[in-house]
């Protein structure tokens, strides 16, 4: 009953945005355009603007700001140009900079985060979908970052996908200047097209501005394709040559196991990859024998709630049109979760090889076909069959900027290459993915199956999530159905399995989860004005019901925050938790002891403060404190972080967790230290050093990694890894591993 009047708004929103979507008929787009000629001559990319070719070019400047505030024109003045010629698309820009001071430059290292780096960017959508599209920018030091836009841009941009392209950047009194080339064949586009979609973005931390030729509200990444004007080619656009990459890599690894009596092991091993461009808009990718072993490790949590975290894939095969197969359902509701692919119960299981197709069929449909075969293998005494992993999946965009998208995944076991008939899962579904042409609505629904061997009752999911965002509101809606069936091998849906301490068993159970919220921004007037950008307040709750809609889990919280002008933000947290507990809960993994089930109520507040980024020496803190089941939880996490610029980052984050229970528990603590330091020699040669002190997993690793980019995108790695026991510090195991990547383009 709360949620209805909550409902009722949030379905007229969705209903008003419908409909505005379906009768606006003039875009961002029709009020901005720049027009771009074949050039005369050829360019030399050395940062200096000087071509005739550019003199000629039309002007993209009178940039808008987009933070701190969206209403005017920007300060910092930006003038960019574009041409092509047979091979190559070419963009310049001039930075204008008149403010002293050093740049902020957080190291050499190409895919640098955006927000934290004086930086230009280019954005461009090709297929005028909206949905999908690339990102090229460059910092005053001429450090490279490139990723792939998915979803309009809404969440930002993933810099794991990566291209070849040449850049230049020249420094001068007063302003810093850029010139980009781009070859046609590194990004996918129509062939024949007349125009393109496409902005320019700059942040300037100087300044402390972000803006864009076309103006994006500040409500909104500044990468979204929901804000592009025009670009108008003078003839159109041919296909593009053949293009094919072959990035063979050799490794050798020499490790030692304690409980082996620390034999020294050697283990030789060399594969494949091939990306072929199967039409400028479609690409093909082939993996041989992969490695996909990680030169970079993975940062670890501490985990006192009852089920699994979530770990990022950084595997590149899965990288490009990830979006069609890996964000396909929910955060907590995955079909298809890449990191399952070549595992067992947590032990790694060969790859034989895979192959994917994926991208743009027309400019209204995308496709991706993924097969994947892992060898037979065995673990101890146990025999693993070899798993076939298949995806399918389609998306058809509607309207402005939506679409409606289908996937089918499918893990098949062989014994040898015979098929085992009853070891198999699968999983069905269709999703309706909701971008307004204002961008203020996005959102999704869904409904998927699974079958298996298990029953067929309650094997399905459900979900609905609606965001309505504006400058002064934020209204969120999502609910999500997960029956006892649903079954996804290779998935992620982590709440479903639920451990009972007291049987030792895992039990499946359906669930329903509400997930409303509200947000109200207060922007100040006055002298207040120079100090704080904003003010906001949210609501939000997190409500899980069991099949019978009886609450098993009640979450309130409310949050106050304070954005700085300077970047800084502060902000406290009060929550609250209602807990029915259905099975008997060790929330301690070292303990024998369990709570019982039955209900508890629990309540803490939460202090945090993030400092002004943009500094050399800044840093994020945050304490929480209150009652948590039948004792009490103190929480501090923080990270430091220093910046010899722009060839060094030291950083140290701290998670501690201090759990007092009553007798017969006892009390304990958890406490994760993660000193890091990445230095970057020159733009081509990096070194990181990282460590990790973790309690919960009794484990102290140090991950040392020295990388040579000694051609674009080929890489030769130096791997040092350790790991320890946290209580003796004696070695669990140790291993050196060298890894040659080459990336060949044909």
């Amino acid at each position: 009953m709360r949620f209805r009047k909550f409902i009722y708004l949030v379905l007229f929103t969705v209903h008003y945005s419908l409909f505005t979507e379906l009768l606006q008929a003039q875009s961002v787009h029709d009020k901005y355009s720049l027009h771009i000629h074949h050039a005369t001559a050829p360019f030399k990319i050395d940062g200096v603007i000087d071509e005739p070719d550019w003199q000629l070019a039309d002007v993209a400047k009178d940039f808008f700001a987009i933070l701190p505030y969206d209403t005017s024109f920007s300060k910092s003045k930006t003038e960019c140009r574009v041409a092509y010629d047979d091979n190559y698309f070419y963009v310049s820009a001039v930075c204008y900079d008149e403010l002293p001071g050093h740049y902020v430059i957080q190291s050499l290292k190409r895919d640098y985060s955006y927000p934290v780096t004086d930086a230009f960017a280019v954005v461009l959508d090709p297929f005028l979908d909206g949905t999908n599209g690339f990102n090229f920018g460059v910092n005053p030091y001429n450090v490279q970052r490139e990723g792939s836009i998915d979803n309009g841009g809404g969440f930002g941009v993933s810099t794991d996908w990566n291209v070849k392209w040449i850049s230049e950047t020249k420094i001068e009194d007063g302003k810093w200047t850029c010139e980009i080339a781009i070859p046609f064949n590194s990004i996918r586009f129509k062939p024949n097209a007349d125009k393109w979609y496409i902005n320019f973005i700059r942040n300037d931390l100087k300044r402390n501005e972000q803006s864009g030729w076309v103006p994006v509200p500040r409500s909104f990444n500044p990468s979204s394709l929901a804000f592009t004007g025009t670009l108008i080619w003078d003839k159109p656009l041919g296909k593009t040559g053949e293009n094919i990459s072959l990035i063979p890599y050799a490794i050798g690894s020499v490790n030692t196991i304690a409980t082996e009596g620390n034999d020294i092991h050697a283990k030789p091993n060399f594969g494949l990859d091939a990306k072929v461009a199967v039409s400028s808009s479609l690409n093909l990718d082939v993996t041989v024998n992969p490695d996909f072993s990680q030169v970079e490790v993975d940062a670890q949590q501490t985990n006192l709630t009852r089920y699994n975290l979530f770990y990022p894939e950084k595997r590149s095969f899965f990288i490009e049109n990830s979006d069609l197969f890996g964000q396909f359902g929910f955060r907590q509701i995955r079909p298809f979760f890449s990191r399952n692919v070549g595992l067992s119960n947590g032990n790694v299981i060969p790859i034989q090889g895979g192959l994917r197709l994926s991208g743009k069929l027309t400019p209204k449909d995308r496709i991706g076909v993924m097969s994947i075969q892992t060898a037979d293998d065995s673990i101890g005494t146990s025999a693993i069959n070899g798993q076939n992993y298949s995806v399918v999946a389609y998306q058809r965009k509607i309207f402005s900027r939506s679409n409606i998208a289908f996937i089918g995944v499918n893990r098949q076991a062989f014994n040898h290459f015979k098929l085992q008939k009853k070891d198999f899962n699968r999983v069905g579904g269709i999703q309706y993915n909701l971008a307004s042409a204002n961008n203020k609505l996005v959102g999704f629904a869904f409904f998927m199956y699974s079958n298996n061997m298990v029953s067929g009752y309650r094997a399905y999911s459900h979900a609905a999530f609606w965001s309505y965002n504006s400058t002064h509101w934020q209204f969120v809606y999502n609910h999500e159905y997960v029956g006892k069936n649903f079954l996804t091998d290779v998935g992620f849906v982590p709440r479903l399995y639920n451990y009972d301490a007291a049987n030792k068993k895992v039990f499946r159970n359906s669930y329903w989860r509400l997930e409303p919220s509200i947000t109200r921004k207060f922007f100040p007037t006055g002298n207040l004005k120079s100090k704080v950008n904003n003010f906001s307040i949210q609501l939000y709750s997190s409500d899980y019901l069991n099949e019978e809609y009886k609450p098993t889990e009640l979450y309130q919280n409310l949050i106050l925050q304070t954005n700085f002008q300077n970047s800084a933000i502060f902000e406290i947290d009060i929550d609250h938790t209602d807990l029915n507990l259905q099975y008997g809960t060790s929330i301690n993994q070292k303990d024998t002891l369990y709570f019982l089930p039955g209900k508890y109520s629990y309540q803490s507040a939460i202090l945090k403060f993030n400092s002004n980024l943009r500094k050399i020496f800044n840093y994020t803190i945050s304490a929480q404190y209150g009652s948590f089941y039948t004792g009490t939880k103190l929480t501090f996490n923080s990270n430091v972080t220093y910046r010899i610029q722009p060839y060094a980052n030291l950083s140290l984050a701290v998670n501690y967790n201090q759990v007092d229970l009553p007798s017969p528990f006892q009390d304990f603590y958890l406490l994760l230290v993660g000193p890091k330091l990445e230095f970057t020699f020159t733009h081509d040669l990096f070194f990181t050093a990282f460590l990790q002190y973790n309690t919960q997993a009794e484990n102290f690793n140090v991950n040392c990694r020295l990388q040579w980019q000694f051609k674009p995108l080929s890489y030769l790695y130096f791997v040092y890894s350790d790991n320890y026991e946290t209580i003796n510090f004696g070695n669990k195991n140790r291993q050196v591993v060298l890894k040659f990547v080459y990336w060949l383009s044909l």
